[in-house]
């Protein structure tokens, strides 16, 4: 599954195997075939992902928006 990170003035590619995100209705884990959805993340929450070799990796995410496809995700950083 490909995970796109766009920031304010860059972006980034990695591919993941899923990826966990805090929101305020709860936490969803977002796999390859996943339903398509937008999510609003709640402020200053972490996401769990874990990278295709099965590292783990986590990140604090200040403010931000996921586009989920069932074969990608774009993260939409519109707060660092």
């Amino acid at each position: 599954m490909e995970l796109k990170i766009v920031r304010p003035m860059s972006s980034q590619t990695m591919n993941i195997n899923w990826l966990e995100a805090q929101t305020e209705q709860g936490n969803f884990v977002i796999m390859p075939g996943h339903t398509p959805m937008v999510i609003l993340l709640a402020p200053n929450k972490e996401l769990s992902i874990e990278m295709w070799d099965c590292t783990r990796t986590e990140m604090t995410i200040a403010g931000g928006i996921l586009q989920i496809t069932r074969t990608s995700i774009t993260l939409l950083i519109t707060h660092e």
